[in-house]
């Protein structure tokens, strides 16, 4: 079952054509990854997804419920945070949540507030008035109140720009753990480092229309010809040591650089009979593993390489 699906999403702005076409398949219990260059359409997507905005043509459903009509029963299981979440700056941590619970008809306020304040790392300053908040305890805030009602979707923009390396840290934990709580989580975010950390699958859109939709791994390899790469650390690498390697089914190429063997295999599972037909002769391995690009380079690579037309 998808999460999120939409088919032919497209939002226009007078002569600016904002979302096009757009097809969205988010599996539930995964995060997504969505992804894109700025004034590529990823907020208006959002928007759209939230009922904030209403789409010029196309249909799309949240947890089931359709975003053109059906914006209540979307917001009751669907958890939002904005990238930039506002609250009244004169009122506490708690004061605030209790009120946005409220709002959204949540019960047992009382015990659920304090849980969650503890659970993003605010646990003792929830009698703090907000306006002494920093911005990372804002943003801890923030998630606070998404949670709130335990919903089963998140829709996340951008949660850690501008927070130092542990409010970045603490915030993908927490994203983590409510992965493992099979809740679905999508991700907007320009920081593509941690979205490779924590991404499931992620999708990548340009002038307002999806050119990737997949798997990560299966993303960072094909930008490598769909090729898996491999480098092999051993004791000693001699010639039969590198002839053993080349006789294995489904070895592409094989090159020793810096005392390491690099691999280019047709698919990743081959590293296991590598293993196996060098220990069956008789060599010991150190280590075989899987060189992946990063995120970033595969990203800029389809997006450089991703033309209008």
């Amino acid at each position: 079952m998808n999460s999120i699906e939409t088919h032919g999403l497209t939002k226009r702005f007078g002569t600016l054509v904002a979302v096009n076409d757009l097809n969205l398949n988010v599996e539930e219990g995964k995060i997504y990854g969505f992804l894109g260059p700025n004034g590529a359409g990823k907020s208006t997507t959002i928007s759209m997804l939230m009922g904030f905005v209403r789409p010029n043509s196309g249909s799309g459903k949240v947890m089931g419920y359709d975003i053109l009509n059906q914006h209540y029963e979307i917001r009751k299981l669907t958890g939002y945070l904005p990238e930039r979440p506002a609250f009244y700056d004169s009122m506490t941590g708690t004061d605030n949540m209790t009120y946005f619970g409220k709002l959204a008809g949540v019960a047992d306020l009382s015990k659920c507030v304090p849980e969650l304040l503890a659970q993003v790392g605010l646990e003792g300053r929830g009698k703090d008035k907000v306006k002494t908040y920093s911005h990372g305890m804002r943003q801890r805030l923030g998630i606070a109140i998404t949670l709130l009602g335990n919903p089963k979707l998140l829709i996340m923009d951008e949660p850690t720009t501008g927070l130092d390396p542990q409010g970045s840290h603490d915030i993908r934990e927490i994203i983590k753990k409510l992965k493992g709580e099979h809740v679905t989580i999508f991700l907007s975010s320009h920081i593509l480092h941690e979205v490779q950390e924590i991404a499931d699958n992620v999708g990548i859109i340009k002038d307002g229309r999806m050119i990737t939709e997949t798997p990560i791994d299966n993303f960072l390899r094909s930008t490598k010809g769909n090729i898996a790469v491999f480098e092999i650390n051993a004791p000693m690498i001699d010639d039969k040591f590198v002839d053993t390697v080349r006789k294995v089914k489904g070895v592409e190429t094989v090159s020793l650089r810096a005392g390491k063997l690099f691999l280019n295999l047709d698919e990743p599972a081959i590293a296991e009979d590598v293993n196996a037909a060098l220990v069956g002769a008789g060599f010991r391995v150190r280590e075989i593993k899987e060189i992946i690009p990063t995120l970033e380079d595969a990203f800029l690579k389809v997006i450089e390489g991703k033309k209008e037309g």
